[in-house]
């Protein structure tokens, strides 16, 4: 009963937001809004940078997954956890490094100028966002494709050894069909990545002229508050991230990664491959490192590094970011675990369509971005005085949702499993509801819990969306006073922000990282 009421509280709120923003519409002309030659200018420029960015990511990760898949060095494990980080890094934060290492006054400028090379990188505009959806999705890509090699049977990489299929001609026959079937559900889920960033395009867009609906919207309440404007251009930008994420559903494949020990078979490849597996590695690794060494490097030196701690405006963000991402990561947890027992009491009765639309519920959010809900919970709430509990428990809300799909993701297989597994035994011995959850489900479900919820934190805390439209100078967090640092020049400050939750991020990490290896253990 709690997880149907969690549908219908979701698809509430969803209805009313875009209810909200059609009532809102319906005050302005569309003919209008399609009749402008900027808009037009907009939808291409979304569409072309997120192809474009979805083309670099995929290429790039499907290059760097051979090469991590066939070369062995001692680095290896890190490099992989290094690609782990990026999923929970604050965009914010990594746009910082990015700037540090590629910016006008970064790392590789001066190196140009100590080489006398006449020629300055452009990090802003559409250079700076492909930079920073590289960075971000060139990761994901390289795992998925990793795991896909992985999951080749070792017999066909040794009969086609026997056969002499090598190099080439094995990439063609026998890698080729299973790094095929992770190719268009992978573009997709990226292309939609690319298509819904806002913080990346924000910061590093540098003007109209490189400009996503996303970012429009924003605009069109926070700057020129037409929102009859916003509220077309966030039904826009619905139907456009409705259909990806249909389009993302329809193509989605799950791919194995249990392994077994003798499935590391692999055969050697010709001295150009491997050539070429090591320049990639060494410039993904460089491409990945830099960013994460600079943050670090500028906070420590940072002149402003003790001035900053002494800083009112940052320990009033800090104590929002710490309280707002446990509140909210808790909220997702917990909304999680009634969609999963709900959805999964329908999987054990064969109502499979019902479970499964249950999950694409859970996971709305992405067809529906933060942005779009936001305005609309905006629209209906505009009426109110606002206060800081009503702030704070809004984009709680918001950070909760953002986190819903990798918390159903990371929980969905153990809560089938036990499902699957125990379900018989329960019900023959009369073990149900919270005996049933501390005898039976915690055992195998708190490794999950745990990882579930250090993402969520993770997510949470560096989400920058929600808190940039209903933040002001009494309610912050520590993304958005990053964002003001370097919209207003103080990049000194800045570079003590950006380690602040680089080093928050990464204590996240390590304890989902404590986690995994946890739960690796006790499969062995």
């Amino acid at each position: 009963m709690i997880g149907l009421g969690l549908i219908a509280f979701l698809l509430a709120l969803y209805g009313n937001s875009l209810w909200q923003l059609w009532q809102q519409s319906r005050q302005s002309h569309w003919s209008a809004l399609f009749s402008d030659s900027y808009f037009w200018h907009i939808l291409r420029f979304s569409l072309w940078q997120a192809t474009l960015s979805t083309l670099l990511s995929v290429s790039a990760g499907l290059l760097t997954a051979h090469a991590l898949f066939y070369r062995t060095f001692w680095a290896k494990k890190w490099l992989l956890k290094l690609f782990s980080l990026t999923f929970v890094l604050p965009v914010l934060v990594a746009v910082f490094g990015l700037i540090g290492v590629y910016g006008l006054s970064g790392w590789l400028t001066q190196t140009l100028v100590w080489l006398q090379i006449d020629w300055q990188p452009q990090l802003y505009g559409l250079n700076g966002i492909l930079l920073a959806h590289l960075f971000f999705n060139l990761p994901l890509a390289s795992k998925i494709f990793l795991q896909a090699l992985n999951s080749i049977p070792y017999q066909q990489r040794q009969l086609a050894a026997q056969l002499n299929i090598r190099n080439g001609d094995f990439l063609r026959l026998i890698e080729w069909p299973y790094l095929r079937q992770q190719l268009l559900p992978l573009f997709a889920l990226i292309f939609m990545l690319c298509f819904t960033s806002f913080a990346i395009v924000l910061t590093l867009g540098g003007g109209p002229k490189y400009t996503t609906l996303e970012v429009a919207i924003y605009q069109a309440v926070t700057f020129d508050f037409d929102l009859g404007k916003a509220a077309m251009l966030a039904l826009v930008q619905f139907m456009l991230c409705f259909l990806l994420f249909q389009t993302s559903s329809y193509f989605s494949r799950h791919t194995p990664t249990v392994l077994g020990k003798q499935q590391h078979w692999r055969q050697p490849l010709n001295r150009t491959f491997t050539l070429l597996h090591s320049i990639t590695l060494i410039l993904v690794a460089l491409f990945i490192a830099l960013p994460l060494l600079n943050i670090v490097f500028s906070g420590v030196t940072s002149p402003a590094f003790w001035r900053v701690w002494q800083s009112a405006q940052l320990w009033q963000a800090l104590g929002y970011s710490l309280t707002l991402a446990p509140f909210a990561a808790l909220l997702a947890v917990l909304m999680s675990i009634a969609l999963l027992l709900a959805a999964r009491r329908f999987r054990w009765h064969y109502r499979i369509k019902t479970a499964n639309t249950m999950m694409n519920i859970g996971m709305m959010i992405l067809a529906v971005p933060t942005l779009v809900l936001a305005i609309g919970l905006f629209l209906l709430l505009q009426q109110l005085d606002f206060s800081l509990w009503h702030l704070f428990l809004i984009v709680a809300l918001c950070n909760a949702l953002i986190a819903m799909p990798f918390v159903l993701r990371i929980l969905a297989t153990p809560f089938n499993d036990n499902m699957r597994y125990y379900e018989n035994l329960c019900q023959s011995l009369g073990i149900r509801g919270w005996t049933r959850w501390r005898l039976i489900e915690w055992q195998a479900l708190q490794n999950p819990l745990r990882s579930a919820y250090a993402y969520a934190v993770a997510l949470s805390l560096g989400d920058f969306t929600a808190i940039a439209l209903f933040g002001n100078q009494d309610f912050s967090s520590l993304p958005r006073l990053l964002y003001q640092q370097l919209g207003h020049y103080r990049s000194r400050e800045a570079a003590v922000t950006a380690l602040i939750l680089l080093l928050l991020c990464s204590l996240i990490f390590l304890v989902i990282e404590k986690n995994d290896d946890r739960t690796d253990s006790t499969d062995l």
